[in-house]
């Protein structure tokens, strides 16, 4: 029997790997109730006005959602500050992502992307058959001065994370201008800000303030701060040229009828947001007092997640994590072999955490 023969290209594309679930360590390990700290979600969970709106709503799953996402891009534009037509609506960001390079890219054309970040960004590239370059960093940081060397090159698209995933590390509004304005006015640069809400850093702005740039497009994503990742929901905003080269593009019925519902409830409920905000902070700071206190270095994160450093017993301290029953993220990028990547999760689940790390290193000793 013949096996039918894929695109060329496909066998250079990693899978990507997700973090695992509850569902599955609680298989695999015989753990009653795990806990998941290695996906970067929300551990208040949904936006209390989101779930109320997808309740009052199911009664209406037998009608197709709203092609346009009018109401969702109203309430996203009015929450990020830009006009309805500066936007489009996605199934997740990763939509947003392929669609962006499905538009732009074509075979052999270049895309710069840093050597320690979102893996998904290679993926998508290399699904159309790109060359990606890769710019060095700087330690943990996106490297301005690397950014801007890779833009000689002129590639196509160049991607920055921002805050940075896996790292945590954000650039300054000053650094990313730089870049900005380094980059060929072929070349489409894409800023996901799927962390931005988190960012505590002084010199930190959104990139949205920019998107009259008409080589600009900025990721936005309701999975993290605003507790929609089971939804999908995410967002391409950028100067309208862009936009409706997106939409040519984008699938007629892309963000379903709950996902539309509940993220434009959600993008209201500021009170949720500030308390996802404060608890986050005020635990990320509890939790590098306890890495501290433990003698472990780690990585100062502007986002929901830190960087955890345990040199050559990483992956066993993973393993005898997963089987206490806490998830957290190993090999999370190039060169992190030594590093586990910790969501921040509940005061309760933090504390379980911190437990059964010291419990872990202490057995070692």
């Amino acid at each position: 029997m013949n096996q039918l023969k894929p695109a060329r290209h496909l066998a250079a594309i990693p899978a990507y790997a997700p973090g695992r679930s509850k569902e599955e360590i609680a298989r695999a390990y015989g753990v009653a109730k795990p806990i998941k700290l290695a996906s970067n979600e929300n551990p208040l969970g949904p936006s209390p006005k989101a779930i109320a709106a997808m309740q009052a709503a199911l009664s209406e799953m037998h009608l197709y959602p709203d092609a346009t996402a009018a109401e969702l891009r109203d309430a996203a534009a009015s929450h990020f500050g830009c006009a309805p037509e500066n936007i489009i609506a996605g199934n997740g960001s990763d939509e947003i992502l392929d669609l962006i390079c499905r538009a732009y890219l074509n075979p052999g054309d270049r895309v710069l992307i840093p050597a320690c970040t979102f893996s998904y960004y290679r993926i998508a590239a290399l699904a159309c058959a790109a060359e990606c370059l890769t710019a060095a960093m700087n330690g943990f940081s996106l490297d301005a001065e690397q950014l801007i060397e890779g833009l000689q090159a002129r590639p196509k698209l160049v991607f920055i994370a921002n805050p940075n995933n896996p790292t945590g590390t954000a650039l300054g509004a000053s650094e990313l201008s730089r870049i900005l304005d380094a980059a060929d006015p072929q070349t489409l640069v894409v800023v996901d800000e799927a962390y931005a809400a988190f960012a505590r850093q002084t010199d930190f702005k959104t990139a949205v303030a920019l998107i009259e740039r008409p080589n600009l497009i900025v990721v936005k994503t309701l999975s993290k701060s605003h507790g929609l990742a089971g939804l999908r929901i995410g967002f391409g905003i950028a100067h309208p040229a862009i936009i409706n080269e997106l939409n040519r593009l984008k699938p007629p019925f892309n963000v379903n009828r709950l996902g539309l519902i509940a993220g434009a409830a959600a993008l209201t409920d500021d009170e949720f947001l500030q308390q996802t905000l404060e608890l986050n902070w005020s635990e990320l700071d509890r939790l590098y007092a306890a890495l501290d206190e433990l003698g472990l270095a780690y990585v100062a994160s502007q986002t929901n997640f830190v960087l955890v450093r345990l040199g050559q017993q990483a992956a066993m301290v993973y393993e005898e994590l997963l089987r206490r029953g806490v998830i957290t993220r190993y090999g999370a990028g190039p060169g992190l072999d030594e590093y586990l990547r910790v969501s921040i999760g509940r005061p309760e689940e933090n504390r379980q955490f911190v437990a059964s790390l010291k419990a872990i290193l202490q057995a070692t000793d």
